[in-house]
């Protein structure tokens, strides 16, 4: 799909697969980076397909995305030595993680524009 509403969660799968390439070719925080921007940018698209109507609501993708933001937040959360890494290592300890997040829940608690537009055009008044 060369959708362009998913152009920055395409991007971020994209540069969360070279992390997770450059992490397994060189062992560091990188993974994780990359596992983290994969996680949550299929969870943030998922939500944004679901918001815009172009899949249906379904409980088993809703759990799919929540559990993957929660697995991003266990695996930062349950780090041996969690404060050195993060001031050591912020970029993926914190940043990566709570941007994604953020989005996450801004997209999931505003209605989507396109969704009212539709629903106020096709409304029967």
């Amino acid at each position: 799909m060369n959708d362009k509403r998913f152009l920055g969660s395409t991007i971020a799968l994209i540069i969360g697969g070279f992390a997770i390439i450059g992490g397994l070719a060189n062992p560091s925080s990188v993974l994780f980076a990359g596992i983290y921007i994969v996680l949550s940018a299929l969870a943030y698209r998922s939500l944004k397909k679901r918001k815009l109507g172009l899949l249906g609501e379904s409980k088993m993708r809703s759990i799919l995305e929540i559990v993957a933001i929660v697995v991003v937040l266990l695996l930062i959360l349950l780090q041996n030595d969690l404060f050195r890494n993060i001031v050591n290592d912020p970029f993926p300890n914190v940043v990566i993680p709570l941007w994604a997040i953020i989005a996450y829940l801004i997209l999931y608690f505003k209605p989507h524009k396109k969704i009212i537009e539709f629903t106020h055009k096709n409304s029967p008044n």
